[in-house]
């Protein structure tokens, strides 16, 4: 046998493995799409590689050169494409944010009272279309918890359950301070979060850009002027369960939503007691709503992930598929940086949220400023207005999402290649199209009461 079929067998023999392998990965991922078209691609190469041998080498030989010669040229290009360098663009300084201008703190407002009429006579560009919305039976009413009635008690009595931690943001400050270097401080604080159950966490400088600017939820004096003058923000992120979220948009995913708000609420509360007991001030940040500061454009900053055209930040290893959490604080730390590793190109590639988007309310075309910032801007009330069809936030978005893929090494590799040639993220795209559908199917949860 000549060298070239030497080297083609060995190549093929490696890509057959390589789709198995593959196709028993997607098994235990309970992708049974993927699994198949994993399998059939494996089959299809064993075949191939056994026709070959059964033709004359004449034939074999030339057909196994042509076969290297095509795997050369896709790796050339593979290694020879730009790495993506696409980058989160502020144009101008954003300008804060009003929380009682939130879809959020709109949808809280009582109708019938006096900060009602007071709130739609200064914003009367929200009345119309909020009051279309409030027609819809409210996520979690009992209009939807026929449809899954111990998930929605479940996800009810979690949010109960936060509603109560609100108060518990801040709290007496120790006299005496601690001495310690900023480096230290932020090792600390690290090992702190992580130790309490975060998977991610970064540090960075605050904005008053990032801050609200008047109170619009919770316990605090609605319609009160925000002041947060504190130097840093601790961001965090905590990792959500795969397996529910890939039931989107059924009752799951509502549970689990809540359930690493619950998680974030208590990292966050804690970590902040302890940095009182150090000396400094701090805050601790809670979903429910006990926010004084934007979330998101602060984990950007903290070099947690990249926004993307979902409109929720998305991280290296985990994509949009965590919940956020925030501490802020005047404890002397040292900021990390925004980070890189090419959500804005692939976004403009894939589109595949914008296409599974029950609401139609991520944008499949180019990005815009808003606020100052060069971004894909959601219309957030066709996205809460499809919440209160379904009864649950969703989660469509983050479950097709490439980068929700859960964190195993094949998925690891993908993401690697996809940070470092733009040829591999078109690869990748394509790949999960294949493989997963462009309209992948929700899966059914392994906890669903």
């Amino acid at each position: 046998m000549a060298v070239w079929s030497l080297i083609g067998v060995f190549v093929l023999s490696l890509l057959i493995l390589s789709f198995l392998s593959f196709a028993l990965v997607s098994l235990r991922e309970k992708e049974r799409r993927a699994a198949v078209r994993g399998g059939l691609v494996s089959v299809a190469l064993g075949l191939g590689l056994a026709a070959l041998f059964a033709v004359p080498p004449g034939i074999r030989d030339p057909v196994m050169i042509a076969l290297l010669g095509c795997i050369t040229l896709i790796s050339l290009w593979v290694a020879a494409s730009a790495r993506p360098r696409g980058r989160l663009i502020v144009r101008d300084p954003p300008e804060r944010v009003d929380e009682r201008d939130i879809i959020f703190a709109r949808f809280d407002l009582q109708e019938g009272t006096p900060r009602f009429a007071e709130y739609y006579a200064r914003r009367p560009q929200y009345q119309e279309m909020d009051a279309e919305i409030r027609k819809l039976p409210d996520i979690l009413s009992s209009s939807h918890r026929t449809k899954a009635p111990a998930l929605s008690a479940l996800a009810d009595a979690e949010f109960e359950w936060l509603e109560h931690q609100l108060v518990t943001v801040d709290g007496p400050v120790r006299p005496r301070r601690e001495p310690w270097s900023a480096k230290t401080n932020t090792r600390l604080v690290k090992e702190t979060v992580r130790y309490l159950g975060a998977d991610l966490c970064g540090v960075c400088e605050m904005e008053s850009a990032f801050i609200y600017s008047h109170v619009g939820r919770g316990p605090e004096l609605y319609g009160k002027q925000i002041e947060l003058d504190h130097s840093f923000a601790i961001v965090f992120a905590v990792q959500m369960d795969f397996s529910m979220i890939a039931a989107a948009p059924q009752a799951p995913v509502i549970v689990e939503t809540a359930k690493q708000y619950l998680a974030a609420a208590r990292i966050a509360a804690v970590t902040a007691g302890m940095i009182r007991r150090l000396g400094f001030p701090a805050r601790a940040h809670m979903a429910g709503s006990n926010y004084a500061a934007l979330v998101p454009p602060l984990a950007w900053k903290a070099g947690l992930g990249e926004m993307g055209r979902i409109g929720f930040l998305l991280t290296e290893k985990y994509g949009p598929r965590v919940r956020l959490g925030l501490i802020t604080t005047d404890l002397p730390l040292v900021p990390d940086r925004p980070i890189v590793f090419g959500v804005q190109d692939f976004c403009v590639r894939c589109r595949k949220c914008a296409l599974n988007c029950p609401s139609r309310a991520i944008p499949e075309g180019e990005r815009a400023y808003d606020n100052g910032v060069l971004r894909w801007v959601i219309d957030r009330e066709a996205c809460y207005r499809y919440w209160r069809k379904v009864g649950t936030d969703c989660s469509r978005c983050i479950f097709v999402c490439p980068y929700s893929k859960p964190d195993t090494s094949l998925h690891k590799a993908v993401r690697w290649a996809a940070t470092r040639s733009s040829a591999s993220q078109y690869l990748a795209a394509k790949a999960d199209d294949l493989f997963y559908g462009r309209r992948p199917r929700p899966h059914v949860p392994p906890f669903s009461g």
